[in-house]
């Protein structure tokens, strides 16, 4: 039996590490702790402005003093940045690369997939992008740092990266309505799927590139213009 000597080693992430983590809970929680300290007197002083907004909080705040309004203040200063913190590690794309699977997680979500279903991972911009074996999107998630660090795991593991980026790039068409190559189906998807795209709703235009792969096209985007490809029939 033929074992890969990539299935030896060991597993290697890129993201945040637990010491980066650390810090940033250290750090977020030491300014919202500073913030709210300071609270009042920024209220105090705010007050002396005329054209600042939300007279009716500041004169409340200021109108309780004592030890406790300071402490209350930097408890809640603590919760808001140990939050952001929370927050900011959820939102950054953390990578396990092994053997046998890459590991995608994000915003609370993971992905894995298989080594035998990826034909192609590479960098679109600021997007890490893995490719099935005919051509079809497992995955594209914005990756915008340490893409040398990505690019070296992948390859330490044996996947097949693409240094060139894309190699389906030549395939791309721009989207317009009504595109008479594509189903209704697929014109219709896309067409709500500018509108999201124009709205910023990127939950929504996430979901509904995945509602484009499953009847066999390929979405990427430059801005709120859209790009299509069908998926290949095999290799």
């Amino acid at each position: 039996m033929n074992i890969s000597r990539s299935s030896y080693q060991k597993p290697t992430a890129v993201g945040f590490s637990s010491a980066v983590r650390i810090l940033l809970f250290v750090g977020c929680s030491a300014l919202g702790i500073a913030l709210g300290y300071f609270i009042p007197l920024i209220a105090k002083w705010a007050l002396t402005l005329p054209w600042v907004p939300f007279q009716g909080p500041l004169k409340l705040i200021t109108a309780f003093s004592g030890v406790w309004v300071t402490i209350v203040t930097s408890v809640l200063g603590l919760l808001a940045g140990l939050w952001f913190a929370e927050e900011v590690i959820k939102d950054t794309l953390h990578v396990v690369v092994s053997g046998e699977t890459i590991r995608l997680e994000k915003d609370g979500t993971v992905q894995k997939f298989m080594r035998e279903t990826i034909g192609s991972v590479f960098l679109d911009g600021k997007q890490l992008v893995i490719l099935g074996n005919n051509g079809e999107e497992h995955a594209r998630e914005t990756y915008d740092w340490a893409s040398e660090r990505i690019a070296g795991a992948l390859t330490e593991h044996g996947y097949p990266w693409s240094p060139g980026g894309d190699p389906y790039q030549d395939q791309f068409r721009r989207w317009v309505l009504d595109t008479p190559d594509l189903p209704p189906a697929v014109n219709a998807l896309l067409k709500a799927r500018e509108v999201a795209l124009q709205k910023k709703e990127r939950g929504e235009a996430k979901e509904l590139r995945r509602e484009v792969s499953k009847l066999g096209f390929v979405v990427k985007d430059e801005e709120t213009r859209q790009y299509w490809r069908a998926q290949t029939t095999g290799q």
